[in-house]
């Protein structure tokens, strides 16, 4: 329910949702026969290949939709929360999984599914699980290097390889198609089952062949679509080159700041990691390339303050601007000449003035005093503080 709370569905209503899906997950495990032990292991034996077939239908589903819901900007999947790869564990663990598959004839979901309905076995392999973690539990610390060892952390194979997440979804669609076909190659031989060669093509027998067609070129379609950010960045530069962006001028974002106005909201756009040049007090961190995630949107789009996008140069801060008028937001603005004008204004103090002149006196005075203000409410805000509350945490779900 991860994607989904509370954009759609409130956190209130998150548990309902999930327990009313749970239920119907449960019935339909147990209505495919994943309650048996021996339609499970038929996968290893070579004479029942449902296991397989649900699996790979299951992931082809969720990543299709998955990357037709991110392009249509109702999902943020940068936001969907991926277990870390440890490779080690990930190999030793898949080995005793499936050695304990093929013994008991369950995996932890479906034995849950059998003993739902009195199964002996499957409540003789959860008894064994809950050992297991028992055991590994406590001897975690002479575990605990191999656990951890080789940290891939949050792996994507479309980031690793740097390719658009479509060309994934085709490749594993066609893999799975080819699964489909040479499992039930394999069943009608080791089941005896002869074939008809001439239907090959002919309905009814051949649904699950059609559909795979259709699954094929959906996603041979979602290789020709950019990401959901691709997308906006690309529109948001041609909107940034064609259209004419409010700028501020620096003077009056430092008076603004100075004087505490609490109407005005500085956004950083620079990489957190970008500490070479001093910020404005106060500000809040939202690098460029994480705008575009949902959170950012919706903070950015229902913001009630005029907000000030930020860079050393200002060149992000007109892509910015576009970005914000595009969602929805026209109380944004560009600082002219970005930060490095912003601080440079300060060095820059008239020789001589004329003392009669108020405005030239009062100039000379703000941007005398105004550094150490400006110091002062740097110690106040505190921008450490600000960069921990500014990226948004990941929603978790699934089993």
């Amino acid at each position: 329910m991860g994607p989904f709370v509370p954009d759609i569905i409130s956190n209130e209503l998150n548990l309902i949702v999930a327990l009313i899906i749970g239920f119907f997950f449960g019935f339909i495990l147990e209505q495919a026969g994943f309650s048996s032990s021996r339609k499970l292991a038929g996968l290893f034996y070579g004479y029942d290949f449902t296991v397989l077939r649900v699996f790979f239908t299951a992931g082809v589903t969720a990543m299709i939709g998955i990357i037709l819901l991110s392009y249509l900007g109702i999902v943020d999947w940068d936001m969907l929360y991926i277990n870390p790869t440890f490779l080690y564990s990930a190999i030793i663990g898949g080995v005793i999984m499936g050695v304990g598959f093929i013994i008991g004839g369950y995996c932890p979901g479906t034995s849950f599914a059998g003993a739902s309905i009195g199964k002996i076995d499957a409540i003789v392999f959860i008894i064994g699980g809950i050992l297991g973690v028992f055991v590994f539990a406590e001897l975690y610390p002479y575990f605990k290097d191999i656990y951890v060892g080789s940290d891939y952390g949050e792996l994507r194979i479309d980031k690793f390889f740097k390719v658009n997440p479509g060309i994934i979804a085709f490749g594993f669609t066609v893999m799975a198609f080819v699964a489909f076909i040479i499992t039930s190659k394999i069943e009608n031989k080791v089941n005896k089952i002869s074939t008809n060669e001439k239907k090959f093509f002919e309905l009814p027998e051949n649904k699950p062949l059609l559909v795979g067609f259709v699954f094929i070129a959906v996603s041979l379609i979602l290789t020709f679509l950019p990401t959901r950010e691709v997308y906006l960045q690309n529109k948001v530069e041609r909107i940034a080159r064609n259209n004419e962006i409010k700028h501020i001028n620096p003077l009056e974002v430092a008076f603004r700041i100075v004087d505490e106005d609490n109407s005005l909201m500085v956004v950083d756009l620079r990489d957190r990691s970008d500490k070479r040049y001093k910020t404005i007090p106060g500000s809040k961190n939202i690098p460029f390339d994480e705008l575009f995630l949902k959170d950012n949107q919706n903070f950015i789009k229902k913001s009630p303050k005029t907000i000030v996008f930020v860079d050393n140069q200002g060149t992000l801060s007109l892509k910015a601007v576009a970005f914000a008028n595009e969602i929805g937001n026209h109380r944004t603005f560009a600082l002219q000449g970005g930060l490095n004008s912003f601080w440079e204004q300060f060095k820059k103090k008239p020789q001589e003035i004329d003392k009669n002149d108020l405005h030239q006196t009062a100039y000379l005075n703000f941007i005398t005093t105004a550094p150490e203000k400006l110091q002062i409410l740097e110690t106040k805000y505190s921008r450490d503080t600000q960069d921990a509350d500014t990226k948004p945490k990941k929603k978790s779900g699934g089993c």
